[in-house]
């Protein structure tokens, strides 16, 4: 899915974009499905606490074989396509049937 796809109105999106604002003091006009996350003003250190945020918001780990934010050109789209696919997969697994 290309991150084009992704629009500002996605729930994923939102609550991403909440974290930036509330936990990093992002401005929201700097907030877009196709900003890198390197434009976000956010140091190495601060994005890795990001991803941990995020990870902790959506109860999901990103593999960093699917997502490494320290990798060049990662938009907040790929971000929230990572976490859809992570949710998806926790959807289909046999424990999710189980709960």
């Amino acid at each position: 899915m290309p991150s084009s796809s992704f629009s500002s109105a996605s729930p994923v999106f939102n609550s991403i974009a909440s974290i930036l604002v509330n936990q990093f003091d992002v401005a929201r006009d700097t907030i877009a499905p196709g900003a890198a996350l390197s434009e976000l003003g956010l140091d190495s250190l601060s994005l890795m606490e990001f991803v941990f945020a995020v990870e902790d918001a959506f109860h999901l780990r990103l593999p960093e074989d699917r997502l490494d934010p320290r990798e060049a050109g990662i938009t907040l789209g790929h971000l929230c396509e990572a976490i859809e696919a992570q949710i998806d997969c926790k959807l289909d697994s046999p424990m999710a049937a189980q709960a």
